[in-house]
């Protein structure tokens, strides 16, 4: 059992990194981040918590699986501080794409409105 959860928190690990990686600040562009990348994100976090909470007692112990376990909080940590900004950009990409399709509307508008004169 330790092996299959060291195996499955390693790959949980690396979607983690891969994603704290994508949300970081410097990372301005949202666009880059698909809806499939969080529903990924989600079932791996979820499969990590499946992991850890069918481990035995005994488990524990384990060295390898103490140290992926470990990591999976460091991990955790980081997407935790990494989240609010990355909300903060789509809030704010969002607010772009509203304006730019308003001014896409007023502009079809005003050309509907002034076809005889084009």
């Amino acid at each position: 059992m330790p092996t299959f959860a060291i195996e499955v928190l390693r790959r949980v690990n690396g979607v983690l990194r891969s994603a704290v990686t994508r949300f970081q600040p410097e990372r301005t562009c949202c666009s880059a981040i698909q809806p499939g990348h969080l529903s990924t994100l989600r079932r791996e976090i979820r499969n990590a918590a499946d992991c850890l909470r069918d481990l035995p007692a005994t488990a524990a112990k384990d060295p390898a699986l103490e140290q992926q376990i470990a990591e999976l909080r460091s991990n955790l940590e980081s997407l935790k501080r990494a989240l609010p900004g990355f909300h903060s950009r789509l809030l704010a990409e969002h607010s772009r794409l509203a304006a730019a399709h308003t001014h896409s509307v007023a502009a079809s508008a005003w050309v509907q409105a002034n076809k005889e004169t084009l």
